[in-house]
């Protein structure tokens, strides 16, 4: 259905309520996408799979209301899409239309489901693969309820319909019922829907100049996603910037810039800092690392034999197995290098799911056999960043039963490098993070993840599931899983090499 007002011109660029949405959070991202939009950011795998996962949440919602009829013409066909959907509203045997198209006061919308109420009124639900309402689904939801206002659709109320992060899986069948939650935005966007004219106006009257807005970078850079413009806006900082101290905060931030402030050997006497950001800011004023006394206290907590332990895990909006939510982690491989004496030789071992079945019993059965079920078993498991696997072995323990007590014995010899660096080392090649793939090149020069064929967790989960959805051949599926075992032996090697520096450092 379109209505165009009598005020638009007929040249006007369309938006789409993504790109109005876009000019809300950043009017600067806005100009990009309609007049520069080759500066974005190729899309990658993950963006890819992101919006693969929307859309088949979206369909699966679309059971939440039998009957329903799908818009099909889409944007390839607009016209043909808007001329559909007023025959579908017309119809009064149509209780539920999705995808449904209108224009108005050009902005086109496409109504993830239209729902027919009583009294001739209609139900707006906007579908989101999240478990909740964020800020950014309410311009999102108010600017579709603006252009159904506009075009005279009558609203009973205006909703966000999302995944139930608490929908526990049969491992059977998806209940749309239960696993989605429709929450009522109706008086939120009915606020947010009278100031969307003069918005519409601001992002027009930004549109039409030669230059884009100057909008200084921040939190929109990053969320609620990453900015496919982000390298447009920012800069690669200094080594020396003060926006690299750990948790240094906006705030701070900012009034350091104000006052012209960027580099931390200018940092004035007596600026407060945490134990932790002094000792970044001594280590990059003296360009070398800085190791605390308290360091060999903390190396003393290990026992040997040590067990250098990694998981790879991957999530998704619908569980895979029974018992399970969305977006649970679902471990899929892990590796294990064991150092049993301070100059015996490393021992790898690892575990990677096959590509069908339920693989967590699996995974479970086969890291006890190399770490050790009895209660004598002994010696410290090095991990870097202990809750992720503490967690992950807890929901392991949940979804398998018997394993209840040898988990919490694996879980009570957790060593946590990672607590050890923020807590006792910094390195001015951290620059601000101590992540894995920071601290690892820092601290051991030449080895890094550069020119590996998966190079983080993030990739490694979307190739997994790759495998599991049977997108690639064989022969591919071979070269995946290789690069699967290579990445995920590389991080518990790392770890390995990573406790030696700081073995050494210690014995000074």
């Amino acid at each position: 259905m379109k209505r165009r007002d009598a005020g638009v011109a007929a040249t006007k660029t369309r938006l789409s309520k993504s790109k109005f949405v876009d000019g809300v959070i950043c009017p600067r991202r806005l100009y990009f996408q309609i007049h520069s939009p080759q500066l974005a950011a190729a899309g990658d795998e993950a963006t890819q799979a992101m919006f693969d996962q929307g859309a088949e949440i979206g369909i699966l919602a679309t059971r939440a209301f039998p009957g329903g009829v799908r818009v099909e013409e889409g944007y390839e066909d607009i016209p043909g899409a808007l001329e559909r959907t007023s025959g579908l509203v017309k119809d009064g045997a149509v209780p539920a239309v999705f995808e449904a198209a209108f224009e108005y006061d050009g902005v086109l919308v496409f109504v993830d489901v239209l729902e027919r109420c009583s009294k001739g009124r209609w139900r707006l639900v906007e579908v989101k693969s999240s478990t909740s309402v964020k800020d950014h689904h309410r311009p999102d939801v108010a600017i579709q309820k603006y252009v159904l206002d506009g075009c005279g659709v009558p609203l009973a109320a205006a909703s966000l319909m999302h995944v139930n992060g608490e929908y526990v899986y049969d491992g059977v069948r998806y209940d749309p019922r239960r696993l989605f939650s429709i929450e009522d935005l109706t008086p939120e966007v009915r606020k947010l829907a009278r100031d969307i004219p003069g918005t519409l106006a601001g992002q027009r009257r930004m549109l039409a100049r030669k230059a884009p807005p100057d909008v200084a970078p921040d939190s929109q850079c990053l969320e609620p996603f990453l900015c496919p413009f982000y390298a447009v806006c920012n800069e690669e900082k200094p080594a020396d910037w003060v926006g690299h101290i750990p948790h240094l905060g906006r705030r701070k931030l900012d009034a350091l810039e104000r006052k012209g402030i960027r580099s931390i050997p200018d940092l004035p006497a007596g600026f407060p800092l945490s134990a932790r950001q002094a000792r970044a800011v001594a280590a990059v004023k003296k360009r070398k690392p800085v190791f605390d006394k308290g360091l060999k206290r903390a190396l003393a907590e290990l026992t040997y034999p040590l067990y250098f332990m990694d998981f790879e895990t991957c999530s998704a909006a619908l569980p895979p197995f029974a018992g399970m939510k969305p977006y649970q982690h679902l471990p899929f491989q892990w590796s294990v290098h064991v150092r049993r004496s301070p100059k015996a030789a490393l021992e790898h071992h690892d575990f990677l799911a096959p590509p069908h079945g339920d693989p967590r019993k699996d995974f479970l059965e086969a890291l006890l056999d190399v770490l050790g079920r009895g209660a004598s078993s002994k010696g410290s498991i090095v991990v870097y960043n202990a809750s992720f696997e503490t967690a992950r072995l807890k929901d392991l323990a949940r979804w398998v039963p018997g394993y209840k007590g040898v988990v919490e014995r694996i879980t009570a010899r957790l060593w946590d490098l990672l607590k050890v660096m923020r807590e006792h080392v910094y390195h001015p090649g951290f620059q601000g993070s101590f992540s894995l793939k920071a601290v690892l090149p820092a601290l051991v020069p030449g080895m890094g993840y550069d020119g590996m064929a998966i190079a983080e967790g993030g990739q490694a989960s979307l190739e997994y599931l790759n495998i599991v959805s049977g997108r690639y051949s064989p022969s591919k599926t071979g070269r995946v899983v290789r690069a699967l075992r290579e990445y995920c032996k590389k991080d518990t090697l790392a770890l390995d090499k990573l406790l030696r520096v700081l073995e050494e450092r210690a014995a000074v």
